[in-house]
């Protein structure tokens, strides 16, 4: 490859990783932003909120925080605000103008962010009365929201490029050799010791087993991830060295062993991946199903609400 296509062929690449950044940035504030505001309100209610129904009248803070408080209603505008972005990500698919900012998984970060945080505003909004259409609608909500986690996890053990198009079969293997390669060049652990780390069950052994099974002993070995990593790291560590890692949860400082821990962190998750593909698609593909009723079912209740409460006042409906 000539210096003229290497550099046309880089340049592609450093706008993306550049733009991938920028996308981090970016999701990292408004993590923290809701983390913040959300903290805020809950310390800032916690001796009202924690107040029996009855004593809540004569709080210094009920005619802030009640439903149809100068707080508590500005929180259900906030929870609607947060409502429409959350539905921002299927309206990306049909209207063509959002489709082009960003790519799924960039959507996908953000609509995870609202939809974790809405439950949380509606019922600061609610002041934790969860009764009528809005009692449901708030259940409905929550049970969208906890799905949605589940189907980001899933989302994120699909691999996929930067521009978020899946890879295909013969890419994942590519990679997966050229990491094995990599790792056969050092000498600092023996091949049984780091097949013990980069173990994954066999393509076998997944075909027989459900796909929700599956699903589940993926989350074990992530959870364990960690755990096989401080072993690797205590392995090529003295005494004083597993001490400052941490029983080697965290990094030695030693260069050449944080290299091999990345490869095989990388290693992992690719072969992980590629083992699983096929049941983790499925169960992507059902949550799908289960996912999409659910949130539109919250959208009409959330609906209803809003228009009964407008229609009638903010002071009925319990809103007092």
């Amino acid at each position: 490859m000539s210096l003229l296509q290497a550099h046309a062929t880089a340049q592609p690449q450093r706008k993306s990783q550049k733009k991938e950044i920028g996308h981090r940035i970016r999701v990292f504030f408004a993590a923290v932003t809701a983390f913040l505001l959300l903290a805020g309100i809950g310390i800032y209610g916690a001796n009202y909120y924690l107040l029996p129904l009855e004593e809540r009248p004569y709080s210094d803070k009920h005619e802030l925080l009640k439903p149809s408080g100068t707080i508590g209603l500005k929180l259900g505008i906030l929870g609607t605000a947060l409502f429409c972005v959350i539905f921002l990500y299927a309206l990306r698919k049909v209207i063509p103008w959002l489709g082009r900012w960003g790519t799924a998984r960039h959507w996908m970060d953000f609509h995870v962010i609202a939809g974790v945080s809405a439950p949380i505003v509606i019922a600061y909004h609610a002041s934790f009365k969860f009764q009528g259409i809005a009692g449901i609608a708030f259940w409905i909500m929550l049970a969208v929201a906890l799905s949605g986690i589940i189907g980001r996890y899933l989302y994120s053990q699909i691999p996929r490029s930067l521009t978020a198009a899946e890879l295909s079969l013969t890419e994942l293997q590519r990679n997966e050799r050229e990491l094995s390669e990599a790792l056969i060049g050092q000498s600092l652990y023996s091949t049984d010791r780091l097949n013990r780390a980069l173990h994954v069950p066999s393509k076998e052994h997944i075909r027989k087993i459900g796909a929700l099974r599956a699903v589940g002993e993926m989350i074990v070995l992530d959870v364990g991830m960690p755990f096989r990593v401080a072993g690797l790291r205590c392995t090529a560590c003295d005494f004083s060295g597993v001490l400052r890692s941490i029983g080697g949860l965290i990094s030695t400082g030693n260069e050449e062993v944080e290299s091999i821990v990345r490869l095989v962190r990388q290693k992992s998750s690719l072969s992980k991946r590629v083992v699983y593909l096929d049941q983790t698609q499925k169960v992507f593909h059902l949550w799908h199903v289960i996912h999409r009723p659910f949130s539109y079912a919250f959208a009409v209740l959330a609906l209803i609400h809003i228009a009964v409460v407008m229609g009638l006042g903010f002071g009925s409906l319990g809103m007092r």
